[in-house]
């Protein structure tokens, strides 16, 4: 009798997803550097990934992840895939996803951290989800129901910017949270 299961169930049920906080940029930066450098390859200029690791080595860098909630997933203690989220749009009713990086693509990892972000998100009265991804990050998303918005270009900073593939998603209203009530 065989027994057929999805890639990676079993990975993914060891990954262990907490919330990240500053002790932890120094491992989120060799995650994305090396996410990003192995898995772009075929969509990216050397060009372009040189511009994205000099930022990922910048002191702006640090900035752009205190801005986000960021959550990593980590098996037997290593850092293997993050995921980070933020507010975003002109009236602050879009989550923007920041980041998805994982080391170890088709195990499971970032479907997990999506929908860890995705559920915060909900948490907090989110229905609409954005995000832009380079082109080898298009058919993961849209696997996990986000739809093509748009094409152009994402600026990360003056000296880095990537061709990237704008999504949206909108939650189901069955799976829709009441906005949290606000404090007077």
């Amino acid at each position: 009798m065989t027994c057929h299961r999805e890639p990676g169930t079993a990975l993914a049920k060891s990954l262990k997803v907490v919330q990240l906080g500053v002790d932890d940029f120094s491992a989120l930066r060799y995650l994305h550097a090396t996410a990003l450098k192995a898995h772009t390859a075929a969509v990216l200029s050397q060009a372009e990934v040189d511009a994205f690791i000099a930022l990922v080595r910048s002191a702006a860098y640090v900035d752009l992840l205190l801005k986000e909630e960021t959550y990593g997933g980590f098996l037997d203690g290593e850092l293997v895939g993050s995921a980070s989220w933020h507010a975003s749009g002109d009236n602050g009713r879009v989550a923007r996803i920041g980041s998805l990086f994982a080391l170890h693509p088709r195990f499971g990892i970032g479907r997990q951290l999506l929908a860890v972000i995705e559920a915060r998100a909900a948490d907090c009265g989110f229905s609409q989800f954005a995000t832009g991804v380079t082109a080898n990050a298009v058919p993961f998303f849209v696997r996990h129901g986000y739809r093509i918005a748009s094409r152009g270009t994402r600026i990360l900073s003056a000296e880095c910017g990537l061709p990237v593939t704008f999504l949206k998603k909108t939650l189901p209203r069955h799976l829709r949270h009441a906005p949290p009530a606000t404090l007077m």
